[in-house]
């Protein structure tokens, strides 16, 4: 009976262990996707506030958010939707953007050379928004997700996928790259860069950087600013946002 006593008590104890190291984990606020997938049958909610000007365009989303939910050990499916307000010249026009559906499936964990793989496929339905922001046609999307471990505190996060957009079903390339740095087990840093890219087209780039501020082990809060570079329009955004896992 002491035996059986001590192999609960140690169980029990490695079991606290491990999940008071679980921390919470968003695909928020930037542009790249993490690999990682939500913990079956736990809901995460990560939601946002943003602000972006394009020369002397204005774009509120209040809120944005991503409701995510694990089906089983190694994929959640989500829903992203946000309420938007446009300003532009003379206009305004605000409501509901189209949602989206998805899904995200976790393939291989890092080992060595080989990063934490993932594939997120998702589409926008048109005719699920606000008549001021419904699209004419379906916009599917489908990206590979990656992350390399560099140290402890540090990792190195790529996407590359493809989007065909809603406007002209044409596709539309997109590629991420970020940089994070766990500067204490609450506070981290991330520095990314991403672009998207249509046929004969320049590519739209933009650089960021973001803040992330875990509050508890389940609940993140983050700000984010950026700005468009090289050959893209004058754009500048801000965004600030709280997740909570369930």
């Amino acid at each position: 009976m002491k035996k059986i006593k001590k192999l609960l008590t140690a169980g029990l104890f490695c079991f606290t262990c491990i999940a008071e190291a679980q921390q919470i984990q968003t695909d928020r606020p930037n542009e790249t996707e993490s690999p990682a997938v939500i913990t079956t049958r736990h809901i995460q909610i990560e939601s946002g506030f943003s602000f972006e000007k394009e020369d002397d365009d204005k774009t509120f989303e209040v809120p944005n958010a991503v409701f995510r939910y694990g089906v089983f050990k190694n994929a959640e499916i989500r829903i992203e939707s946000a309420f938007k307000i446009d300003h532009k010249e003379q206009e305004q026009h605000s409501g509901i953007e189209p949602l989206i559906v998805g899904a995200k499936y976790h393939i291989t964990n890092h080992k060595g050379l080989i990063p934490d793989l993932a594939l997120l496929a998702r589409v926008s339905i048109p005719w699920l928004a606000d008549n001021a922001f419904q699209e004419s046609k379906y916009s599917p999307e489908i990206r590979m997700l990656a992350q390399h471990e560099l140290s402890k505190s540090s990792h190195l996060g790529y996407n590359m996928g493809v989007k065909w957009l809603a406007e002209t079903a044409h596709p539309e390339y997109i590629y991420t790259l970020s940089a994070d740095h766990a500067l204490t087990k609450k506070i981290k840093l991330v520095a990314e860069a991403y672009g998207y890219a249509e046929s004969h087209h320049h590519a739209q780039n933009t650089a960021d950087i973001a803040v992330l501020y875990v509050l508890q082990k389940n609940m993140q809060l983050d700000i984010m600013a950026g700005s468009n570079i090289m050959h893209s329009p004058q754009q500048k955004f801000v965004e600030i946002g709280l997740s909570y896992k369930l």
